[in-house]
């Protein structure tokens, strides 16, 4: 597209001045040589439109409008010298005319600021920053491409727009087909090219495999409307400028010759903004050669009569949007079957700015939109229904067991052997055990879509806790209170109200974090994406990220100092408790030996659980499988440790066995005293 060439520039530099000069000039940049020597084609075509303007006698009668052009070669730096040079050394240049390269378009433009230039049309870089489209990477070649594209393999460049001719354009898809940098997956934006371009045998690639590296590539060329013997607005018809441009260029097919008749468009432009700044000028006593690089008022009307111009030129409607680009409609074809079809064109004076589609259908292999780069989706990692049942399947049955626990101690709550071991103690134990099952049903639910649950499962496991470990450490510093003597200070044994007591007190403290930390930092579910354990779908063209939720808080780490903290202090009380009372063998009056080993089964399973809960938060299914085992387990374990002797114990004597039992009261009589409340 000529828009993304050939730039008008209107400039303010500090220079040379000449007074009263009828010689008008225009600096003409063109690329010549290079990857894009466009110039060989547009260069003859301007200066046959300038001859034109200047026989004309109704266009800027009084001047004689020059241009003196020079080589960029498509370089940047090169293109930015010549600029300096010129606008010191040469005569006063009124208007600029180029660059046809986008890279010297773009440091050209960038200088001119520096020297007060004023730019009206902008270059492929500017457009595509305009529409919020991402350049990632930049590459040029003069020579061989073999580096370029094995750069752009290397960045996984997926939508590629080059600017290059037929003998460049061979070389670089040589090179890609040779790297197998193709497929689906890429897709080529390129100018217009000539028919069978690929077919030239001038690399060390056949045409077949030039062709396939290409793949259905996407043409993008201004659609000029031909008026054929009808005159434009100038005067001059397409038959007319095209047997003239064929004489100056002795019938070559050059370079850029199927952008001549933008090279056209543009000289009258320059030509029709003059004209009307001539008439601005009039009766004000300056001229158009009066123009300086400073005169910044002169300047800004010419920039504003740019912006003016109206009229029907050769390739069809020629005028400008606010931001003095060119409203041209362009024409996008792509190649199938080795033939370019027109699949859209693109109007910008088109309401909502949409393509307007023809009637042929885009062409995409294997029927797939190929994506701007690879797609990295997040998709949650959820907790495995089948574990979760499994879980939750024997987390019920531990609920069971325990119910019949508990109802068994209440129904012979009164039985000698039973009151003996502090039913209603037990009792806590059990509701606690219960707590601690309900656990695993909680802590496998959806946090994403409950969010609550970061809240409830902390208050149940905290609970849970509290209620069995805080009922076997009261037992357990009963029994050490007895059989140390401590007891005779207080004139008498503990009893199940003391104990309660302490049990209200260790959950009491427990539950009161949990409710601060409720308040001051709500636990909620966040999001973290394991990139460590990305999948690659080929098909697709994606990387699925697996997401997992977890449960944190702004104030996290120090609420969980505060609750691991309390909870190894009563642990490390209760291990001393145990390890002191362990020589006591009196399991029908106080399951010494029973409740130190539920004690010592909870440190074991703490110490367990405690790690594989912050050490393996990443892998889902592991951790909640892990955790909900050492939960079943532990709890299950405590209850049998607990309550199977007594069964065992009250089964020999309902049978009216009941010798151990008398030996267990009467050992206990000649130790100590023990209170009817026992």
């Amino acid at each position: 597209m000529f828009i993304l060439h050939y730039l008008v520039f209107l400039h303010f530099l500090h220079g040379q001045t000449f007074a009263a000069l009828k010689d008008l000039y225009i600096l003409g940049l063109f690329p010549m040589e290079g990857e894009w020597n466009v110039g060989l084609g547009t260069q003859p075509a301007a200066e046959l439109a300038l001859e034109y303007v200047n026989n004309d006698v109704a266009v800027l009668p009084g001047y004689r409008l020059n241009m003196i052009w020079n080589n960029t070669k498509c370089n940047a730096g090169l293109g930015i010298n010549t600029l300096g040079h010129m606008t010191c050394n040469g005569p006063t240049f009124i208007m600029l005319l180029g660059a046809g390269c986008s890279s010297v378009s773009e440091v050209v433009a960038e200088a001119a600021n520096l020297w007060n230039l004023v730019q009206m049309m902008e270059d492929i870089q500017g457009i595509l920053i305009k529409k919020r489209i991402e350049i990632t990477h930049m590459y040029q070649f003069s020579e061989s491409p073999r580096v370029s594209v094995q750069q752009l393999k290397e960045h996984d460049a997926r939508i590629i727009i080059g600017a290059f001719i037929e003998n460049k354009a061979r070389q670089l898809f040589c090179e890609a087909f040779k790297i197998r940098f193709s497929g689906p997956k890429i897709v080529w934006v390129i100018p217009h090219l000539e028919d069978n371009w690929w077919k030239v045998n001038d690399t060390d690639c056949t045409s077949n495999e030039i062709l396939s590296a290409a793949g259905n590539y996407f043409s993008i060329s201004t659609f000029f409307e031909s008026f054929g013997t009808k005159q434009d607005d100038n005067g001059f018809t397409l038959q007319k400028f095209m047997s003239d441009y064929n004489t100056k260029t002795d019938y070559e097919m050059r370079p850029g010759h199927d952008m001549a008749q933008a090279a056209y468009d543009s000289v009258w432009v320059i030509a029709r903004a003059l004209n009307a700044t001539m008439a601005d000028l009039k009766n004000t006593g300056y001229g158009l050669e009066n123009f300086t690089y400073t005169n910044t008022n002169m300047g800004e009307l010419i920039k504003n009569n740019t912006r003016k111009v109206n009229f029907n030129s050769l390739s069809g409607h020629v005028f400008f949007d606010k931001y003095g680009d060119v409203i041209r409609m362009s024409m996008i074809q792509q190649l199938q079957d080795a033939k370019l079809v027109t699949v859209a064109l693109y109007d910008k004076l088109n309401i909502g700015n949409e393509l307007i589609w023809n009637s042929s259908r885009v062409l995409w292999l294997n029927g797939i939109v190929p994506s701007d780069s690879l797609k990295t989706v997040s998709g949650p990692l959820v907790l495995s229904q089948i574990l979760y049942g499994i879980m939750c399947v024997f987390a019920a049955l531990g609920m069971v067991l325990a119910l019949c626990f508990l109802v068994f101690n209440i129904k012979f709550r009164n039985k000698r052997i039973i009151k003996m071991s502090s039913p209603n103690i037990n009792n806590v134990i059990l509701v606690g055990c219960i707590l601690a099952y309900t656990f695993v049903f909680v802590t496998g639910m959806n946090k994403r879509e409950l969010p609550a649950v970061c809240q409830i499962r902390g208050f149940v496991l905290v609970t849970a806790f509290s209620l069995v470990f805080g009922a076997l450490f009261t037992k357990t510093w009963r029994v050490y209170i007895i059989f140390t003597n401590i007891y005779q200070l207080q004139k008498r044994p503990p009893n199940d109200i003391d104990l309660f007591i302490k049990i209200g007190i260790i959950t009491g403290v427990n539950v009161s974090i949990m409710v601060l930390w409720s308040i001051l930092s709500p636990s909620y579910p966040e999001q973290i994406i394991m990139y460590d354990w990305k999948v690659y779908y080929p098909i697709k063209d994606i990387v699925l990220v697996p997401a997992i939720w977890h449960c944190t808080s702004v104030y996290d780490e120090y609420f969980n100092f505060i609750v691991y903290g309390f909870q190894a202090i009563i642990l490390l009380l209760g291990v001393f408790l145990a390890f002191t009372t362990r020589k006591v063998t009196i399991p029908a009056l106080n399951d010494s030996k029973a409740t130190g080993l539920c004690i010592y089964n909870v440190i074991v399973l703490s110490t367990l659980g405690l790690p594989v809960a912050l050490l393996l938060k990443d892998n889902l299914n592991f951790q909640y499988g892990l955790i909900c085992t050492l939960m079943i387990v532990g709890t299950t374990v405590i209850q049998m440790l607990i309550f199977l002797p007594k069964v065992s114990a009250l089964k020999k004597y309902l049978k009216g066995d009941d010798t151990e039992c008398r030996s267990t009261i009467n050992k206990i009589s000649t130790s100590v005293k023990v209170d009817q409340d026992l």
